[in-house]
């Protein structure tokens, strides 16, 4: 057995749209995800190139493949595992010292094997009857979900099968629309793929509709030293214990403070909104003590999140088996949906 933390999104919107358009006018998230399947096995693709982007200077997100993908013939379901591309140096991965004197701990690098990729594999179920998915987190404090955004909108865009290819001196494919039969013509279409995390009702609404009684704000934040944020954040605290030296964070630590604050409605949903565009870690939360109230009516609380055993297989030490989370998710389905109610 082991914990999986699992976290439900909404599909907002997904498919090929008409500019200025509300509705799709090609393809469902069934379509897509039976099409992505076809596409990563199709002539015995190799994992490299399975990703579908590639990286421009100002993102900041990485590389992202498709490591596997399997589907429930009952239910529709689909398990996503993606395999995401950490940061490498000509064939090596860099480490420093956790116990190394500041401004002097010292670096190491590892030499990679020929032709691999450095990263962490994340996993999502995606149940298009409810139009949801799910991050499934193991051991990873990151749940690969901004990734996975980019990853299944660019397959849209570029892979499925509604593109409709043309003829180019310049480029190795030009793409001049798309269409649903092979002899249509090509319409002038945009992917576009939205998703949001799921909220139950209730929790949030009540925060929000009674803003005028906050009186303490307390965050728990899982400070990482993969962060300039939290590298910032930890010194200011440590100058604030009376410590003038400056001491490096070399590794996760969890992290909570509380202060006296009456938000206004606007800054209230702002904080809100951020949170749930940006949290990744579990311990990760923020709670607001209204007047009349002891205790903080935390945000963690509003979210379709859950943490359940689960009964799967490892290929590794990093990788778990997708098809053994399909069935234990399938066999424990209406348990895990339950959070959508």
């Amino acid at each position: 057995m082991e914990e999986a933390k699992v976290t439900f999104y909404r599909f907002d919107k997904c498919g090929l749209f008409e500019y200025g358009a509300e509705e799709s006018k090609l393809g469902e998230l069934h379509d897509f995800l039976n099409q992505l399947m076809v596409w990563v096995q199709r002539n015995g693709k190799p994992l490299d190139e399975t990703c579908t982007y590639a990286i421009e200077e100002s993102e900041d997100v990485s590389r992202t493949f498709c490591y596997d993908i399997v589907k429930n013939g009952v239910t529709g379901d689909f398990l996503l595992t993606t395999w995401n591309e950490t940061p490498s140096y000509e064939g090596k991965v860099a480490a420093v010292n956790s116990k190394g004197k500041f401004g002097e701990a010292k670096v190491e690098f590892t030499k990679l094997p020929k032709d691999s990729i450095p990263g962490y594999a994340t996993y999502f179920w995606i149940v298009p009857s409810k139009n949801v998915f799910a991050s499934i987190r193991f051991q990873h404090v990151l749940n690969g979900k901004k990734n996975f955004d980019k990853y299944f909108k660019e397959f849209i865009s570029k892979f499925s099968e509604y593109v409709v290819l043309g003829k180019s001196e310049t480029s190795d494919f030009q793409i001049i629309g798309y269409a649903e039969k092979e002899d249509d013509d090509p319409l002038n279409l945009y992917a576009y793929l939205k998703t949001s995390i799921l909220r139950k009702p209730g929790q949030t609404d009540y925060i929000v509709n009674n803003f005028p009684k906050i009186r303490k704000i307390t965050r728990h934040n899982c400070l990482s030293p993969k962060l300039a944020s939290s590298q910032d954040l930890w010194q200011k605290a440590l100058q604030g214990l009376g410590l003038k030296k400056q001491k490096k964070l070399n590794s996760d630590v969890n992290f909570s403070y509380e202060f006296s604050f009456k938000p206004s409605k606007d800054e209230l949903t702002e904080m809100i909104k951020e949170w749930e565009a940006n949290h990744d870690s579990k311990w990760d939360d923020i709670g607001f003590t209204l007047t009349g109230e002891q205790n903080p009516r935390w945000l963690s609380n509003s979210l379709a999140r859950d943490t359940f055993e689960l009964d799967v297989k490892r290929v590794n030490d990093e990788v778990v088996d997708a098809q053994s989370i399909l069935d234990q998710v399938t066999e424990k389905r209406d348990l895990i949906l339950a959070l959508l109610k």
